[in-house]
């Protein structure tokens, strides 16, 4: 909602007209469902108005003074004239309303400006308490977003234009700062990066000193109602404070972090921003410059785990000799693997089977000239003359029957299987440890299997399972890469084929296998949420876990970085705009594989975007199923987190609801647990209504 430019005399010359426009707004707005209003409040008991309401009281207030305004938008070459501009083509959208009503297309209307500093202007110390009349913060506030729209790629200039507004008035600064403040907390995402918003705060504060009490008192209002922010709100302003500390050489009102009665969601909010600031800084810095009293909201240093469970077992000190970062050798690291797996090698096993099958095959067909030195011989010492005819061969060697034509029928008899057993013997003592013949890579083969018996150690006595060799391996993976995130992709891109040739064939057996990757890496990095968001991400680019091993296994978390941290929501929602991505990609090629007219591209495009969009209503099936089974969970431990989750369930619906709208719409039916709890359901039936 936008108000165009209007002088005095223009409004007195349309004056019937507008009264119309305005006489006709008052029955759609009365007549509207508008429930999903408290979706995009920022302060859930804030009753700000949409812009939509707010513009119908302005034109009110505007009619009063006739359209005679202190502040005024106007923009160059958008005069209004009665009689029109000839060089202006005719516009006609050719629609109905009626049509807009079926159509799925929504406008979402956003939310008035909140009130965050002028509500309460004790101790600002302004040269008058009188508010700005409404339609002249209208107009302000309309010239505000318009220039942070325009200056978004410069936030320096922004500033610089945001400040020359020509508005006198006492409270210009203040509106300023409530404008930047609601559009950066803005509902379900801010037009721009919130970077951008506080980035502009902190350039206008550097221009304008008058500033800084203005910004501290927002965020001090936000901070008293910390238990009223809506959960993605909260986030957004802890990032921002956290560039605030930064930028204010950690100066800042630390009255509400203090004491005994600070609210959980204060608390919460606090921790969160403490570590976006270590991410930003470090943990020393942050013991060192920040006050005592907010130490216990400090993170701890973000080190590698220790004392994990694998981390004592003697398999995982030879494991770590194995993997290396120069020079990796993936192969004996399998061989180590397939030694705890007590299995061979199916490449070698497979070889070796073919190399004596054809070696026994060569000697067996020349064993007519090869044993002629070992011919079965008669008591008397004559060597026996063995005919053949057809299939049968005929012998004077007593014990042999008499066939029914007269001829002897010569069975397979012992001195021919003895001659094969020789045979068979002698090919096993020329092979080597690869079944290449000959005594000297015989004994090079012993030799090597010798040294790797010495270097692996005894073979266990029972086989390990799949998933705790997998554990071993990808612990010592991370704990050889823990120096640096540099380090650890190059320790992953040397031994990330042994992973994936571990990994079973089966695809629960291959789930199980990717979940307890997911676990080992969130208690490896439980303390440095970064890594482990870093290393998460490189594990699904090389396809050694699957997003929904992820989501599983971070939902399911209970320990330091829990369901409610703030590392696994970045993962679940990396997760989830990655899956999004690809869909998006592919509507991309079908689009243009139907402009060109090229039909093999458009079958294929088309197979890959329906696989697309099922994938994704797995995804965020498998995401709502987990926020819903943590809701059951904690009916009877932890009030506070069932709340959380229950917000949690509202976050992603909104973020993500033009890409699952079927999805929300049927989510009694489609996701478990929906049906048996109102509370859940009455969110997901207030997301239908955005």
């Amino acid at each position: 909602a936008s108000l165009p430019f209007l002088s005095p005399a223009a409004y007195s010359k349309a004056k019937e007209a507008i009264d119309g426009i305005s006489a006709a707004a008052r029955p759609y707005l009365a007549a509207r469902d508008a429930r999903w209003k408290s979706l995009l409040r920022i302060l859930r008991s804030d009753e700000v108005p949409d812009r939509l309401e707010a513009c119908v009281s302005v034109i009110d207030g505007l009619t009063k003074t006739e359209f005679v305004s202190q502040a005024v938008l106007h923009v160059p070459g958008f005069e209004p004239t009665t009689a029109g501009k000839p060089e202006m083509p005719s516009i006609a959208l050719e629609i109905k309303a009626e049509e807009i009503r079926k159509s799925k297309v929504r406008m979402q209307v956003p939310l008035a400006t909140s009130r965050f500093v002028t509500s309460n202007l004790e101790g600002l110390e302004l040269e008058s308490d009188e508010p700005m009349p409404d339609h002249d913060r209208w107009v302000l506030e309309d010239y505000i977003v318009l220039t942070m729209e325009m200056f978004g790629k410069d936030v320096d200039e922004c500033s610089k234009q945001v400040l020359r507004i020509p508005v006198l008035h006492p409270h210009f600064e203040a509106v300023t700062v409530e404008t930047i403040f609601s559009q950066m907390l803005r509902l379900p995402t801010p037009p721009l990066l919130p970077l951008f918003y506080y980035r502009l705060l902190e350039a206008i504060a550097e221009k304008q000193l008058s500033t800084k009490k203005l910004i501290e008192k927002a965020y001090s209002h936000l901070f008293e109602h910390a238990s009223d922010l809506d959960e993605e709100s909260l986030e957004t302003l802890a990032e921002a404070f956290a560039y605030h500390l930064m930028h204010n050489a950690y100066q800042a009102d630390w009255a509400p972090f203090t004491g005994d009665s600070v609210a959980v969601q204060g608390q919460r909010f606090i921790r969160r921003a403490l570590e976006r600031l270590q991410r930003l800084s470090f943990h020393q810095n942050l013991i060192h410059r920040l006050p005592e009293a907010v130490h216990v909201y400090v993170p701890p240093e973000p080190l590698a785990a220790t004392g994990l469970p694998v981390q004592s077992k003697p398999e995982f000190t030879r494991m770590l000799g194995f993997i290396k970062i120069k020079d990796p050798s993936e192969a004996k690291v399998l061989r180590y693997c397939h030694r705890l797996l007590k299995m061979e090698p199916k490449a070698e096993k497979k070889e070796e089977e073919d190399t004596t099958t054809t070696g026994v095959a060569e000697l067996v067909e020349t064993t007519g000239e090869a044993s002629d030195g070992k011919r079965r011989k008669l008591a008397d010492g004559t060597a026996e003359a063995v005919l053949a005819t057809g299939d049968a061969e005929v012998s004077n060697e007593p014990g042999e029957e008499a066939s029914g034509d007269g001829k002897r029928k010569k069975p397979e008899t012992t001195e021919l299987l003895r001659v094969k057993e020789e045979v068979k013997q002698e090919l096993h003592e020329d092979m080597g440890p690869k079944g290449a013949t000959g005594s000297k890579d015989a004994g090079d083969g012993e030799k090597q299997v010798d040294e790797e018996d010495e270097e692996f150690g005894e073979a266990p006595a029972e086989p390990w399972p799949v998933e705790d060799v997998a554990e071993l391996v990808a612990t010592a993976v991370l704990q050889q890469g823990a120096k640096t995130p540099t380090h650890m992709l190059k320790v992953l891109d040397g031994h990330v084929q042994v992973l994936l040739k571990l990994r079973p064939e089966d695809d629960e057996q291959g789930h199980s296998f990717a979940k307890r990757i997911v676990s080992c890496v969130l208690d490896f990095w439980r303390l440095s949420g970064q890594r482990l968001e870093i290393t998460v991400d490189s594990l699904l680019n090389k396809g050694v876990v699957t997003p929904r091993s992820v989501v599983e296994t971070a939902l399911a978390e209970r320990g330091a970085q829990g369901c409610d941290s703030m590392p696994v929501w970045n993962i679940i929602n990396g997760v989830a705009r990655k899956s999004l991505e690809r869909s998006q990609t592919v509507r991309v090629e079908l689009a243009i594989a139907k402009k060109l007219g090229k039909e093999d591209v458009l079958e294929k495009s088309r197979k890959q975007l329906d696989d697309a969009i099922h994938e994704n209503a797995e995804l965020f099936t498998l995401i709502f199923t987990g926020l819903v089974r943590n809701y059951q969970d904690f009916e009877d431990c932890d009030n506070i987190l069932r709340t959380i989750t229950l917000q949690r369930i509202l976050v992603i619906g909104r973020k993500y609801l033009a890409f699952i709208k079927p999805l929300v719409d049927a989510a009694e039916s489609r996701i478990p647990g929906v049906a048996h709890n109102p509370e859940v359901a009455a969110v997901f039936r207030s997301l239908s209504t955005l």
